[in-house]
Formats: C-alpha cells, sequence, structure tokens
C-alpha cells in the first residue's frame, strides 16, 4: 500500500461538517488549538497517529474504521450500487454500536 495515501484529514472534515461541529468545538475538545486541528484536516494517514485518530473519532462520534474507509463510499453518485448501500449501512450501524458502547462506558464512570 506503499504510495496510495488514505485522506484521512478529509474523511475527518466530512465527518465533522456532517455533525455540524466547527473546527474550533472539535479541538477545545481534543484540547488543542485551533490552528492545529485545521492541520490535522489536512493531513494524510501517515502524519496522524492511532491514538489521535482513536480521539478524533470518539468526539465525532463514530469509529476508526469510518474515518480511514469513508472515502471509498459513494454518497451521491449516479453509479450508487446496492453493494455500496450495504456497505454504507454496515458503516453505520458500526457507528450506532459504537456510540451505544461509548455511552455506557462514560455513564458506568
Amino acid at each position: 500500500m506503499k504510495g496510495h495515501k488514505i485522506p484521512i484529514g478529509d474523511n475527518i472534515r466530512l465527518m465533522r461538517n456532517r455533525l455540524g461541529y466547527s473546527q474550533e468545538y472539535v479541538a477545545g475538545r481534543l484540547g488543542i488549538s485551533k490552528q492545529r486541528y485545521r492541520q490535522l484536516e489536512n493531513e494524510e494517514q501517515d502524519s496522524i497517529t492511532m491514538g489521535r485518530l482513536s480521539e478524533i473519532a470518539v468526539v465525532l462520534e463514530t469509529d476508526i474504521e469510518t474515518l480511514v474507509s469513508l472515502h471509498k463510499v459513494k454518497f451521491s453518485t449516479p453509479e450508487f450500487q446496492q453493494g455500496d448501500n450495504q456497505v454504507l449501512h454496515q458503516l453505520i450501524q458500526t457507528q450506532q454500536e459504537l456510540i451505544i458502547a461509548l455511552k455506557g462506558k462514560t455513564s458506568s464512570e
């Protein structure tokens, strides 16, 4: 997979926009400056640690897998296939399971 870069920053931006969160809000939740967060949205896979990616996923109410693979899902093209719909459904289901698990974890602490 060398030479192929996953647009992690683009995926993060997409998820943030879908939730209606500002860069400033997400940066505050991560405990970093808005400028540093803006840099994260402009980076590729080898620039973000798994720990930071995990923190971002929690703030964006998703999971790491979604942040890594979101760019592969076609959302609004005429070529949208049934198989793509299944992938999207699986991503949504995974997100819902993670959110439920995270809510349970925070309420029991």
